[in-house]
């Protein structure tokens, strides 16, 4: 394992992370290594697997290795040259939003701290009651917006204030959120300032890069030893969750083909990223997963640094970070499901999106609008549902921001986010096209339309009990309380990038929310663990609120407000604590639903006695090893198998619609019939795949005839059996 895992972290780096480092530099300025790798990251994401599924279909190839190494040095070569001609990004990496004042009124911190403890309470509660969840929710957004309420003083001195680097709650309190209008002059290069520039930032006495980038560090180490500890204890050399059979299919057919029309509908980015980094390490997808799939915690926890140090600073930005990473259980949940270009979109991809529009808002350049176009329009090249996440999040922002600064009379900044908002409609309308093909455009038959009306209201929403359980209490009471915090205080923006920030933060939390709560969007339940990237984002805001109101610059005094912040600062330290413990609890094991070895060696004879045609499967054996396990163990592309009652109830269907899945089940349910002789000749089927463990009549409906086919010699002969499974090949001599 540790073999494979260097060999696929130095292709992760080579194809996923440095290909966009010159870029990052050229289109934003950034504060800190950290930072500069979260977006050359998003930009190596966005454009490499966009490069690479270009050049393997004009040359009518797979992503063949020569495809890998252009794609990746075309980004690079293009970054370098733009660093070259245009020079870094010019302007500041200070946040743009400022913290309140810390909170003086022992009544509101009386009341969260009252809130959080009986969400502390609650944590041992199975069924916590729905009411009592209500309750908490509306005191910590009651106690979120009165400590935000109260009116900052005006800074005396605004030029003299402290660097935005020392801010947050390691340095004396800023004065407020406002900001002047506009910048101070520059001064002049001709005479030196005979006092010196101001000293630089010195958290705990060390380097300001030692703490900022070494505590980035620290926490991402954190996060990898936490995903990586079950699967290296209980899972190698398989990785549990059933969708990642899915994804290694679709990036098998890239590496082969360079697209995969006959299978499923997942957008080609993940995909094609995936065949780029495996050409580089040598490994194929399925011995990919298993040492590389953990490390996309890691980038999350990244993005979520990113974002929240381009709102409140460095500081706000380790501790999302360290909520993204160590304490959510939304991402970690995806993680084990093997939801991967999901949690890459949602977790990553759309909170880089909402970082470039902050860097848009605060610099409305010609670079801050390729930023945002290449990211905002990335995740429709990697998950349908993050099509729809980042189609509204980008509506509501032209809905608030375009009416607000036309109104406002800054022509600049209306331009430059008219522009941008543009270009990134037509460029992920181009990659909507290419992928779902609407109308037909492309040719062929389009079944985009089924598969949008199938879906929609086919999901039921989940409880608010099983929200707080999916994100995690921390997440959920936190968020809360950094939201409404964040609301109140745009009461006191002046500036429209302060103003257009904190409405696109908001919004975002909300829209997320809403999608959580209804079924007209066919998702609720993917909405109710996305959410948990904004939630994250903010909830390091609300820990920050209490962390500012605690007595930490002086002697503790006997003070109500200083009794009150401390009791709320113990509370929320415990809170953080239980559920920090129980994420360690929950990772350090098996998430199960994992393949077993008897399955396995089935799929490893299935692949060596492959001389092309198609296998049929039982659907399911248990709740991670479907009929999509084998065909990715094979290397086959179908037929893909339901049970009936999926059949009969889809919420998808694959891109070759109804009709291979009603020949599997007709071949499996009667396999001495007519009809399936016919099929097995028509669909060129060289094996049947027999799960033993999940071949019988179940809640759903038998699912395979296991005695029919031992009836039958004169159309399947066994040739291969274990415990587990029975693979058959078949004589397509058809039916008369």
């Amino acid at each position: 394992m540790v073999a494979d895992l260097i060999r696929a972290l130095l292709a992760a780096a080579a194809g996923a992370v440095l290909p966009g480092y010159f870029w990052a530099v050229v289109l934003r300025p950034t504060s800190g290594l950290g930072e500069r790798l979260a977006y050359s990251t998003v930009v190596s994401m966005a454009s490499v697997p966009t490069v690479a599924v270009i050049l393997a279909r004009v040359a009518r190839t797979g992503i063949d290795l020569w495809v890998a190494l252009a794609a990746v040095l075309i980004v690079f070569g293009t970054g370098l040259l733009a660093h070259r001609l245009k020079g870094p990004a010019p302007g500041t990496a200070a946040p743009v939003l400022r913290m309140p004042e810390p909170t003086r009124n022992p009544w509101v911190l009386g009341l969260v701290a009252a809130a959080l403890l009986v969400g502390l309470v609650l944590m041992a509660a199975r069924r916590p009651p729905v009411a009592l969840l209500a309750l908490i929710a509306v005191a910590l957004l009651a106690g979120g917006a009165l400590m935000a309420w109260p009116r900052p003083p005006e800074p005396e001195n605004p030029a003299a204030s402290s660097p935005p680097e020392a801010g947050g709650f390691l340095a004396a309190p800023p004065a407020g959120p406002t900001e002047p209008a506009t910048p101070a002059p520059a001064p002049a290069p001709a005479r030196a300032d005979p006092a010196g520039p101001p000293p630089a930032a010195r958290p705990f006495g060390l380097p300001l890069s030692v703490v900022r980038d070494g505590g980035l560090a620290a926490i991402l180490v954190l996060t990898a030893c936490r995903v990586y500890s079950g699967v290296v204890r209980f899972e190698w050399p398989y990785i549990s969750g059933g969708d990642q059979f899915s994804h290694a299919v679709m990036a098998e057919q890239m590496l082969a083909h360079g697209q995969y029309p006959g299978y499923l509908i997942y957008p080609p980015g993940f995909s094609a990223l995936t065949a780029v980094i495996c050409r580089f390490a040598g490994l194929t997808p399925l011995a990919l997963f298993p040492v590389l799939a953990p490390m996309l915690l890691v980038v999350t926890a990244l993005g979520a640094y990113a974002l929240a140090t381009r709102l409140w600073g460095w500081e706000y930005g380790l501790g999302a970070a360290a909520l993204s990473g160590l304490v959510l259980t939304g991402a970690f949940n995806g993680f084990t499901g093997g939801r991967y270009p999901d949690l890459v979109s949602a977790f990553f991809l759309l909170v880089m999106t909402v970082a470039a529009l902050v860097t848009l808002y605060e610099a409305p350049t010609a670079r801050s609008v390729i930023l945002v176009a290449v990211v905002g329009a990335s995740p429709v090249l990697y998950h349908s549902v993050a099509t729809l996440y980042a189609a509204v999040l980008l509506a509501l922002v032209a809905i608030i921001g375009l009416p607000y600064l036309i109104h406002g009379g800054h022509r600049r900044e209306t331009r430059a986010l008219l522009l941008s908002l543009a270009a990134t409609a037509v460029l992920a309308a181009c990659y909507a096209v290419y992928v779902y093909n609407p109308g037909g455009i492309l040719g062929g038959k389009s079944s985009t339309g089924g598969a949008v009306s199938i879906v929609l209201g086919s999901q039921a929403p989940a409880t608010q009990a099983a929200l707080v359980k999916e994100l995690g209490p921390p997440i959920v009471w936190f968020g809360v309380l950094g939201l409404a915090a964040l609301a109140a205080s745009l009461r006191y923006l002046r500036r429209p990038a302060q103003a257009l920030t904190v409405a696109t933060v908001v919004g975002w939390c909300v829209l997320m929310y809403l999608g959580s709560r209804t079924s007209l969007d066919g998702f609720p339940q993917r909405f109710e663990r996305d959410l948990g990237a904004p939630l994250s984002v903010v909830a390091a805001f609300g820990v920050g609120l209490l962390v500012r109101s605690l007595p930490l610059r002086g002697a503790v005094t006997r003070t109500a407000p200083a009794l009150a912040a401390t009791i709320a600062g113990i509370v929320a330290a415990v809170l953080l604590l239980a559920q920090g413990v129980h994420a360690v609890q929950a990772s350090d094991r098996s998430a199960g639903q994992l393949l077993s070895h008897r399955v396995a060696a089935a799929g490893q004879w299935l692949a060596r006695h492959n001389t092309g045609g198609t296998i049929i499967t039982t659907p399911y054996m248990n709740p991670g090893i479907s009929n999509r396990a084998m065909l990715a163990l094979g290397g086959y592309t179908g037929l893909q198998a339901y049970t009936p009652y999926r059949i009969a109830h889809p919420r998808s269907l694959p891109t070759a619609g109804k009709a291979p899945l009603l020949d599997s089940q007709e071949v499996l349910l009667h396999p001495q019939s007519c009809q399936s002789a016919n099929i097995l000749a028509r669909q060129d089927v060289r094996y049947v795949v027999l799960y033993k463990a999940g071949s019988g009549t179940g809640p759903q409906g038998s699912t395979a005839d296991l005695p029919g086919f031992a009836a039958d010699p004169a159309h399947y002969q066994q040739a291969f059996q274990n415990p587990a499974v029975i693979v058959y090949a078949t004589h397509r001599t058809g039916c008369g």
